[in-house]
């Protein structure tokens, strides 16, 4: 299947300086999530064996992860890999929640899969990090 990221930069490039690492966000739809007057449209190809389900996501060094970095009990911890809740559910922020986010794409690589399909405010949204594979996008348009 063909899945859409957009970004207000042409990517050259991936590394893991920022906050969601090298993870990248890939949509069914082209939408865009910035103030931008330039957005790059970018595809690529993903088949059904490539990605988990985020309710299937499980790792006890993850776990163990989240759990430090977020001083969360290791229930918890769980529940917010897996999606069953957010960072805001466990009284934390809007960047915690992010980085649940960029966990939940690690944690697939780590399962050996490409990416982890989940949602938020958009819809279905398939994390997927992305270092070494910028062969893989296309640039489908410059608005």
């Amino acid at each position: 299947m063909k899945i859409f990221h957009t970004s207000p930069v042409e990517i050259k490039a991936i590394n893991t300086l920022g906050l969601f690492g090298d993870c990248l966000f890939f949509s069914n739809d082209v939408y865009t999530m910035t103030a931008s007057s330039t957005v790059y449209t970018y595809s690529m190809e993903i088949e059904d064996e490539d990605f988990i389900d985020v309710s299937e996501l499980y790792d006890e060094e993850v776990i163990k992860d989240i759990c430090e970095t977020l001083e969360v009990e290791e229930d918890d911890a769980e529940r917010m890999l897996d999606g069953r809740d957010t960072a805001f559910d466990h009284g934390k922020d809007g960047e915690d929640d992010w980085w649940i986010q960029r966990i939940q794409g690690e944690c697939a690589k780590k399962m050996g899969y490409k990416a982890c399909k989940a949602f938020d405010e958009q819809g279905t949204v398939y994390i997927i990090p992305m270092l070494g594979r910028e062969s893989e996008l296309t640039l489908e348009e410059t608005n």
